[in-house]
């Protein structure tokens, strides 16, 4: 949950205005590459600890039917 807000809590990017520099798109694209290496990051640690609880709660209901 603490990841997930920091998320929200990341640098806002601001809009762009209709004419810029290649500097600043370049800067632009740099910041939306490292927030979508960010959140695909969260992605990929929320399926492995999903799973995880997957296979406990699996386990536990298994050892319960015995």
């Amino acid at each position: 949950m603490q990841m997930l807000e920091s998320f929200e809590n990341s640098i806002a990017i601001p809009a762009a205005p209709l004419a810029e520099s290649p500097e600043t798109e370049a800067h632009r694209m740099r910041a939306l590459r490292r927030k979508a290496r960010r959140v695909s990051a969260y992605a990929r640690w929320s399926v492995t600890a999903l799973n995880a609880l997957a296979g406990q709660v699996e386990s536990d209901i298994a050892a319960l039917q015995h």
